[in-house]
């Protein structure tokens, strides 16, 4: 057990959309309120990753980007860095992806123009950006954790928020999960990882990949917890007086789309 989170931020400057370093803010003062020592370690191309670094970190965050970005990202994820995150991934390393990080994890994006990314094949999905054929992705979002987080007896221990998270997604790519892969929630309001199956995002071992923005943690205190909980190896969280964090999201329960 550690009483330190040690939390990788995988390139904070390039994949930081819609506010995204939000996610790690909010990890770290629900951490430090609690007693908890945090180290935050930037990891961008000059940093040299290896299995022993890793082997020290017990989160990973990785944050949506634009096209851009992600371009500027790849081949430094893919070539350089991809085969030891695959080993924190697999080796039940807790870790939150979002967006662009949530599709490049799967086995490939393929471009409206028909090209193809390939991604680093941890998450076993494909998204496909369908053009001016089908409208982006966008809006306020309400969804229904799966019950794989709901009735974990962490998740009951540290929650009584209830079922439900809340966000902000605009994306125009679309994910396709293969059937042995658990989604995160299904979707209540909004359009989750494609506008078809009601699928929001990817549970894999210790790993979440999500569309929500806004920043994610930001309305959804109950996943921060949770993701804190397993990266301590704790079995419950003391309470904190939450007041502003969890009007958010009450609030965002009856946003419109």
């Amino acid at each position: 057990m550690s009483t330190e989170l040690k939390i990788a931020y995988f390139y904070p400057k390039l994949l930081n959309l819609y506010g995204d370093n939000g996610n790690v803010e909010i990890l770290v003062a629900r951490a430090k309120r609690r007693g908890f020592s945090v180290q935050v370690i930037h990891v961008d191309h000059s940093v040299k990753l290896d299995s022993h670094l890793m082997k020290s970190v017990n989160l990973v965050f990785m944050g949506g980007g634009p096209d851009s970005g992600q371009k500027l990202v790849y081949d430094d994820l893919k070539n350089v860095k991809g085969s030891v995150i695959q080993e924190y991934i697999e080796n039940n390393g807790v870790g939150l992806y979002i967006c662009g990080a949530y599709q490049l994890l799967g086995n490939y994006y393929k471009a409206a123009d028909g090209s193809i990314i390939e991604g680093l094949e941890i998450f076993d999905l494909y998204t496909e950006s369908f053009g001016n054929q089908k409208p982006r992705c966008i809006g306020n979002t309400v969804a229904t954790l799966s019950t794989y987080i709901t009735e974990d007896p962490l998740f009951k221990n540290i929650s009584d928020l209830g079922d439900k998270i809340v966000g902000f997604e605009n994306h125009g790519g679309r994910t396709y999960l293969k059937n042995k892969f658990e989604g995160l929630a299904k979707v209540e309001m909004g359009h989750g990882n494609n506008s078809e199956d009601k699928i929001e995002g990817i549970l894999h071992k210790n790993s979440i990949g999500t569309y929500f923005h806004g920043p994610f943690l930001a309305r959804n205190p109950h996943i921060a917890d949770y993701l804190i909980a397993k990266a301590l190896q704790l079995d419950r969280l003391s309470k904190l007086t939450d007041h502003l964090i969890r009007a958010a999201h009450t609030a965002s329960l009856k946003l419109k789309q």
